[in-house]
């Protein structure tokens, strides 16, 4: 009897610990996906600049790297064209720190896609209101074949990004109109003809 006691198994001599531990893994790889794909956009954005300063920027960082689709001043209103920001077998990974996911699907991920658009309100002569939002879809092929692209609800990293790159660009601005001083001189030419040293009636 002690012989055959050898090639019990482990877990048959503590059943509760792992009914624990299986219950433990079931529960925490939910809760760490979820933390993952949190959704969090970002609140819209007051720069203390006038209507016209803050379009042109807001123009200018979505010029650097998109199309623009559609441009209403009066509306306040910039849309961009879809950029297809990844494809192929990174597409489900890369689309997954930009977005969440809740269509069913089969079959794989073959490019994922975004347009941005971005709402400026003017507040008051020298305040203006920015959001920026996205919309993101991936093209799925399923297991017959058939393509389809599905909607993504963004998590906001995307938007941050486009916000900061607007900050960064208002408020370079806002420091260089600020210089005051020797600071805000330009650079005069020097007078080739004039001695660099003291002469005598400079002592």
């Amino acid at each position: 009897m002690r012989q055959e006691s050898r090639f019990i198994p482990y877990f048959s001599r503590f059943p509760g610990l792992f009914g624990a531990l299986s219950l433990f893994l079931f529960c925490f790889a939910p809760s760490s996906a979820a933390q993952q794909q949190r959704i969090n956009l970002p609140d819209p954005v007051k720069f203390v600049n006038k209507f016209d300063m803050v379009a042109n920027a807001v123009r200018a960082v979505l010029k650097e790297q998109y199309d623009i689709e559609l441009e209403d001043r009066k509306a306040g209103i910039i849309t961009t064209r879809p950029y297809e920001f990844i494809s192929g077998s990174l597409t489900g990974s890369e689309m997954n720190k930009v977005a969440l996911n809740r269509n069913p699907h089969t079959g794989n991920w073959l490019k994922a896609r975004y347009s941005v658009e971005a709402t400026m309100e003017i507040v008051s002569p020298t305040e203006t209101l920015v959001t920026v939002r996205t919309k993101i879809e991936a093209l799925n092929q399923a297991v017959d074949g058939t393509e389809q692209w599905l909607p993504l609800e963004s998590v906001g990293t995307l938007e941050r990004r486009i916000l900061g790159k607007i900050s960064a660009i208002l408020m370079g601005k806002k420091a260089e109109d600020t210089k005051e001083g020797f600071w805000g001189q330009r650079p005069q030419p020097v007078d080739p003809r004039r001695s660099r040293f003291p002469g005598p009636s400079d002592r």
